[in-house]
């Protein structure tokens, strides 16, 4: 599926603001995944691309695609508000760089934890979320 060695094997990153919209200001509509609460815990077990119309899957018409990176360090500055969703692909990308492709048929399967940031040395804080039900 990927032609360079570097970039086989890894996980693959979009990074979006903190609404859901591209940082580049292209025109793409991502469907963002979500997460069920389950009693006084949130289910992450169900997580996946969400889309009102059903369709998971994104596709992007333009001629390269959308980019991935695989390293989001430097696309997420010192307190950003950006969110960071590890994708998934569904076609081989159209072009690919060292740490970068681009792809035509993605979709983004959940929102990238601490712990899948943690080696990138990127760290985010939670504001603590108190439910008094």
């Amino acid at each position: 599926m990927l032609n360079l060695l570097e970039n086989k094997s890894k996980t693959w990153f979009k990074i979006l603001t903190d609404q859901g919209e591209p940082i580049d200001g292209s025109p793409e509509n991502w469907s963002l995944p979500f997460r069920q609460r389950k009693g006084d815990q949130l289910d992450f077990s169900k997580q996946q691309a969400y889309s009102p119309n059903e369709d998971k899957w994104n596709k992007m018409a333009n001629v390269m695609g959308t980019w991935l990176v695989n390293n989001p360090k430097e696309l997420y500055p010192s307190n950003s508000n950006r969110k960071i969703f590890i994708a998934e692909l569904l076609s081989p990308p159209s072009h690919e760089i060292l740490g970068i492709i681009w792809v035509h048929k993605v979709r983004l399967v959940r929102e990238a934890t601490n712990m899948d940031l943690k080696r990138f040395g990127i760290y985010r804080a939670f504001p603590q979320i108190i439910d008094d039900d």
